[in-house]
C-alpha cells in the first residue's frame, strides 16, 4: 500500500479581494504585542469559503470608530458587549490581499451597502444565544461533583 493510493488531484479555490458577506466565527479579548493595548480579535469566514480572517481592533484612537463599523456591519446592539453572543453574526467586509498574499479585512460594509451583495451561499449562520444563568433556580444537591 502506498501513501499515494487513493489521491485525487485538488484544486486549490483562491478568493479575490473584493466585497463579501462575512460571518463571525470567533471572537477573543487579548493584548496587542506590539502596542500592549487591550485588542479584540474577530475572526471572520467569507461567504463560499473555507478560510477564516482575522482582524484586530485594538484599543487606540481608532478603537471607537473601528468597533463602531463593526458593530454596525453585524447589526448588533450598541449596548451589547456579550462578544460570545457575537458568533455567527452575519455582515459584509470588503477583503483586500496583503504583501505575503492573505486576506485581511480592509473595512465592514454597513447594512445599506450589502443589499448589493450576493444573497448566503448554503444555509444562513445563526447568531450564538447567550443565557444568563442568574436566573436559574440551582441546588448544590443536583451539582454531580
Amino acid at each position: 500500500m502506498s501513501i499515494f493510493d487513493g489521491y485525487k488531484r485538488e484544486e486549490y479555490h483562491h478568493l479575490t479581494p473584493g466585497d463579501y458577506r462575512v460571518v463571525i466565527t470567533e471572537v477573543q479579548e487579548a493584548v496587542s504585542r506590539t502596542s500592549g493595548n487591550p485588542m479584540l480579535i474577530v475572526s471572520v469566514k467569507p461567504n463560499g469559503s473555507d478560510i477564516t480572517i482575522k482582524h484586530y481592533i485594538v484599543k487606540n484612537q481608532w478603537f471607537n470608530r473601528n468597533l463602531t463599523e463593526l458593530k454596525d456591519s453585524f447589526k448588533i446592539a450598541e449596548g451589547d458587549n456579550e462578544i460570545l453572543g457575537w458568533i455567527g453574526a452575519m455582515g459584509a467586509a470588503k477583503l483586500i490581499e496583503d504583501d505575503n498574499g492573505y486576506m485581511k479585512v480592509r473595512r465592514f460594509i454597513s447594512p445599506q451597502r450589502q443589499a448589493d451583495l450576493p444573497e448566503w451561499q448554503g444555509e444562513a449562520p445563526q447568531r450564538q444565544q447567550v443565557s444568563d444563568f442568574s436566573q436559574v433556580d440551582l441546588d448544590d444537591d443536583d451539582l454531580p461533583f
